[in-house]
């Protein structure tokens, strides 16, 4: 007898371990289900503003460009290069391999050995259909410093009352800094493309979101909730560069309804000199307004169901023949809150941005961004940097830059959050000691208000949080950003 109930007890324990690896499966494949759908809905979301989108339609507007497409293998040889580069996992193999080299060889002979296109002479800025590899590492690190050395000089000699104040000399150097960064983005080599690409962490990113995408087309993921489904569509887009384009004369516009509402100075950490003058402020509102009425609402106009509501930059370059300013598109992006909005703010700002102000509204820096002392330190590193003329190296750094990011404070310096606590919204198998590590390190991201960054919010599906900080802290820990839904 005693037999017989240990072999009914051992029976109703395997019995219910059965029934909960069942229900750990069912849920597994649930939030699976949910998280793929979730990335699908983001794709409905940008998939208008991919350039291979709008470039047709605004093409006279914009720079030239071709376009190079990648297929759904290379992009997984662009994410296992990644991954084997800068993360503890191996997967480059051998067909990667002649998959990255075919690319190539693809940008040596259509783009840059060719005689009949504009890179040849001008060099190209390099991207793919979602964004850029701006966060990317270039092959020559001297250039890079020489180029924020040569600005950071410049500035000093014009402005050398400024320098002397701590907030104005830290505000010189982030200045240097991201114009060193905006010029490093100009490649002529189909080396210094690829190796923007292969190291950038945004890159590596949309490219998992794309093929999480492709794989409920290719029917491997069940679309449960029958959300539309867009054909896969991504290249390597390559542009005319453009030397007199100025990047402090880049302008975030926000158009709602077919309507210009508000018009932001895109780099808002910078307090740029030449935009503390009113008249020149006015000036480039007006012709942005009338480029846009002009030039741009007409050939977006006739697509309302895609083009009614959206963020526009453009650039402005001075024509000094005629002392006005020419304007160019740059890119465009979603009329969401996933798209940064600069100095405005999508709730503070949200009757503004929805044009139920009074006029357009422009917005430029007038003031030192908040503890720009602080921040330096951060911006240099993330901009790559560090004031000294290295000379590059055939061993490449084995981190990319946004992983250090976790060792500084970031935006509101002073705000010293609580530390591990107050993770509202973050599914509870998110509290994982591995996350909550990862937040302890991170929570002087944003203001006490708002600790992760201004418009940061959680993923509905996955707690992990949205923009460029979730982007960094996935990044500050590959191995788990794509495993934690399995492991939790």
């Amino acid at each position: 007898m005693g037999q017989k109930e240990s072999s009914i007890h051992d029976d109703s324990i395997k019995s219910e371990s059965e029934s909960d690896l069942k229900t750990d499966s069912n849920n597994k494949i649930e939030i699976q289900g949910e998280w793929y759908g979730e990335q699908l809905l983001k794709r409905c979301k940008t998939v208008y503003f991919d350039v291979e989108a709008w470039y047709k339609i605004i093409q006279s507007e914009t720079f030239y460009t071709e376009f190079i497409p990648i297929s759904p293998s290379i992009a997984q040889a662009f994410i296992n290069f990644f991954k084997t580069r800068y993360t503890s996992e191996k997967l480059l193999n051998s067909n990667d391999t002649q998959l990255i080299a075919s690319i190539q060889n693809q940008l040596k002979e259509q783009i840059f050995n060719s005689k009949t296109n504009k890179f040849h002479s001008n060099g190209a800025f390099i991207r793919l259909s979602a964004r850029s590899p701006k966060d990317g590492r270039r092959i020559d690190s001297q250039k890079i410093n020489q180029f924020y050395e040569q600005k950071l000089n410049e500035l000093q000699l014009k402005y050398p009352n400024e320098y002397k104040s701590i907030k104005g000399k830290a505000n010189m150097q982030i200045i240097a800094s991201w114009y060193a960064q905006f010029y490093s983005l100009k490649v002529t080599s189909e080396i210094e493309a690829l190796n923007l690409i292969l190291s950038s962490a945004r890159v590596y990113h949309d490219l998992i979101q794309a093929l999480d995408c492709q794989k409920v087309m290719d029917n491997k993921i069940a679309n449960i909730n029958n959300i539309e489904l867009h054909n896969w569509n991504n290249n390597i887009i390559v542009r005319e560069w453009n030397n007199s384009l100025d990047p402090s004369m880049e302008f975030r516009c926000f158009v709602y309804q077919s309507n210009l509402t508000a018009i932001s100075q895109y780099n808002y950490y910078c307090k740029y000199y030449h935009l503390q003058n009113d008249a020149i402020i006015q000036k480039i509102k007006i012709t942005i307004i009338k480029y846009w009425q002009e030039k741009i609402q007409p050939l977006l106009d006739p697509w309302p169901e895609k083009y009614s509501n959206y963020v526009i930059d453009i650039g402005l370059i001075e024509n000094k023949s005629t002392n006005k300013y020419d304007c160019i598109v740059i890119e465009m992006n979603p009329f969401e809150t996933t798209t940064h909005p600069c100095l405005f703010d999508w709730t503070k700002d949200n009757n503004q941005l929805r044009g139920q102000g009074n006029e357009i509204e422009i917005r430029v820096q007038l003031d030192y961004y908040p503890y720009v002392e602080d921040y330096v330190e951060f911006i240099l590193d993330i901009n790559q940097c560090d004031g000294k003329n290295n000379s590059s190296s055939d061993h490449p750094a084995k981190e990319p830059p946004s992983r250090n990011v976790l060792m500084y404070h970031f935006f509101n310096i002073n705000a010293y959050v609580a530390i591990g606590g107050n993770l509202d919204g973050v599914r509870d198998w998110t509290r994982s000691l591995q996350y909550v590590n990862l937040v302890r390190q991170s929570r002087v991201w944003g203001s006490p208000s708002s600790p992760w960054d201004a418009n940061a919010t959680f993923d509905s599906i996955t707690g992990w949080p949205t923009r460029d900080f979730g982007m960094v802290l996935s990044t500050a820990a590959v191995d788990m950003g794509e495993t934690y839904l399995l492991n939790a």
